[in-house]
């Protein structure tokens, strides 16, 4: 058979069975072939670029909002879903974050954990893997145990204990100590160190922003006095990650504030393979701004109200 012979009867064979739906039977009875010989025809057809397969999963296709954000601040993923009011919202976004942690987890994985409602919702939200081993979630940073507020740390790690099967290791000190010293000291205790050293091998982060200002977390928890939040405000505190007060370019705002927080640091967070930062609401623009061009995540996962505002920020600042 000639070469252009050939090639007729791969297009030929090709458009039965991919444009006219035929089956490789009834291809092989309508042309007196064999039925193994049309599937080594149509397999030689996507060789030589006569047929090319593309599937389309609408779950991963992108909005022209999500790829403006993910391409302007050169992010890895960036995932957005409609605003909605009350809690079918946070549930929305805690789902799309589980959904995109499932199709990055891998055998070994450690996941590095904050802690919150919106991280909680995550965690609720989590798919079911019995497939993974040897998975482990750790507490990135310390808690607040002078607030009336439930910050969920003990329920996300459980959450992710029954829905992956990990193993599970919380840190039991504050979000803050009252000098590096202490700090220093009790990070030494052996069992505290192991649970560091987690936070610091972790190749996922999956983390929220905190707002700044009276509403602040650390400021309810009495770590920082209204006088220092003032002070804070004027060199640009714009809210936290992980602890860590932040201003809008993603920097420190107080370094001996920082060398007092509990917590993985912000250049031993920004080295892992995915810094997932899930965050909403027009409160915490600023913070996750801060978080985005300072490099410190490189996946966005946030509602529509929200980006909406980032972007005009950004704007605002870099006209």
């Amino acid at each position: 058979m000639t070469d252009y012979k050939r090639t007729e009867l791969l297009v030929k064979v090709a458009k039965l069975y991919y444009e006219d739906d035929f089956s490789q039977e009834m291809i092989a009875q309508k042309l007196g072939l064999s039925r193994p010989y049309i599937s080594k025809l149509l397999n030689e057809a996507k060789e030589k670029g006569i047929v090319r397969v593309q599937v389309i999963d609408p779950l991963s296709t992108e909005t022209p909002l999500e790829q403006k954000i993910r391409e302007h601040f050169s992010l890895e993923k960036v995932k957005i879903v409609p605003t909605a009011e009350g809690p079918s919202s946070l549930s929305r976004l805690g789902l799309e974050a589980a959904r995109f942690l499932d199709t990055i987890l891998q055998n070994n994985d450690v996941i590095g954990l904050s802690w919150g409602a919106t991280i909680h919702a995550c965690s609720q939200a989590l798919l079911q893997r019995n497939d993974l081993k040897n998975i482990v979630a750790v507490q990135l940073c310390g808690g607040l145990s002078t607030i009336n507020k439930n910050i969920y740390a003990t329920e996300i790690l459980n959450n992710f204990s029954v829905s992956l099967g990990s193993m599970s290791y919380s840190l039991p000190l504050p979000a803050v100590m009252d000098s590096k010293r202490m700090k220093d000291v009790v990070q030494k205790d052996h069992n505290i160190a192991k649970i560091m050293q987690y936070g610091y091998d972790s190749n996922i982060a999956l983390i929220t922003t905190g707002a700044f200002g009276q509403k602040s977390a650390l400021v309810h928890a009495g770590y920082i006095s209204h006088n220092e939040m003032k002070l804070l405000a004027e060199r640009g505190a714009v809210g936290d990650i992980c602890s860590h007060l932040i201003d809008i370019h993603g920097n420190i705002c107080d370094p001996e504030l920082d060398e007092r927080t509990v917590a993985v640091s912000l250049d031993e967070l920004k080295k892992k393979r995915y810094r997932i930062c899930v965050a909403q609401g027009l409160s915490k623009a600023d913070s996750m701004l801060g978080a985005l061009n300072g490099g410190i995540v490189n996946v966005l996962i946030t509602n529509e109200e929200t980006a909406d505002l980032i972007l005009r920020q950004d704007d605002y600042m870099n006209p």
